[in-house]
C-alpha cells in the first residue's frame, strides 16, 4: 500500500502540489506598492522660442537672438514663418520650399556680438534654380526654436524623434504654446 504525503486533496489536487502556487500568491499579496512621488514640472526641454511679427522684405532677412555661444554650439536651431500668400495658420520650415513652389528659403546663422552673445539668424530667398529672390515677400509672423541638446555626441547620426519639417509637429512634441 503507497502512503501519499498529504491527504487532503483540494480539487483532486494534493497540497503539496499546490505549494508552489501558494508561495506565488502570497508572495504577490504581500507586496506593496509604493506611494506616487511628487509631479515633477511642466516644461518643455527648455527650448526657446523668438516670436517676429510682420516683416516685408526682398531676398534676406535677419533676425537677432540673444544666446550664448555654448547654448548656440550645443542646441538644434529651428525657423518657421507664414508667407502673407498663405492662410494665417500655414507654418512654412526654412531652409526650404516656399509658398506656392514660387521660392525656396536657406538659413545662415553667426555671432554678431559677442557681448552680450547674440546671433543673426539670416533667412535668404533664392529662386528654385538658386539665383536671388527679386520679388517682395511679406512674412507675418517668424518663430525661431533654440533647443537645447540633453546629450551631444560626436560623429553619431541618429533620426530625430519628431519630423523637423512639420511645424505643428514640433510644436506639440515639444509642448510649446501656440
Amino acid at each position: 500500500m503507497k502512503h501519499q504525503f498529504s491527504a487532503f486533496p483540494l480539487r483532486g489536487i494534493t497540497w503539496l502540489r499546490q505549494l508552489p502556487l501558494i508561495l506565488v500568491l502570497f508572495s504577490a499579496a504581500c507586496s506593496k506598492k509604493g506611494d506616487a512621488g511628487p509631479a515633477g514640472k511642466d516644461g518643455n526641454a527648455n527650448v526657446t522660442v523668438y516670436n517676429f511679427g510682420t516683416r516685408t522684405f526682398t531676398s534676406s532677412l535677419n533676425f537677432t537672438v540673444n544666446v550664448s555661444q555654448g547654448k548656440m554650439d550645443s542646441s538644434m536651431l529651428l525657423v518657421y514663418y507664414n508667407p502673407e500668400a498663405e492662410a494665417a495658420s500655414a507654418w512654412y520650415p526654412a531652409p526650404g520650399g516656399g509658398s506656392g513652389g514660387q521660392y525656396n528659403t536657406r538659413i545662415l546663422t553667426f555671432q554678431s556680438a559677442p557681448e552680450p552673445s547674440q546671433y543673426t539668424v539670416a533667412l535668404r530667398v533664392v529662386t528654385p534654380a538658386g539665383a536671388v529672390y527679386a520679388t517682395p515677400l511679406t512674412f507675418r509672423k517668424t518663430r525661431i526654436f533654440i533647443v537645447p541638446a540633453n546629450v551631444v555626441i560626436n560623429g553619431a547620426r541618429q533620426a530625430p524623434p519628431v519630423d523637423l519639417n512639420d511645424y505643428r509637429a514640433v510644436v506639440k512634441y515639444y509642448g510649446i504654446e501656440e
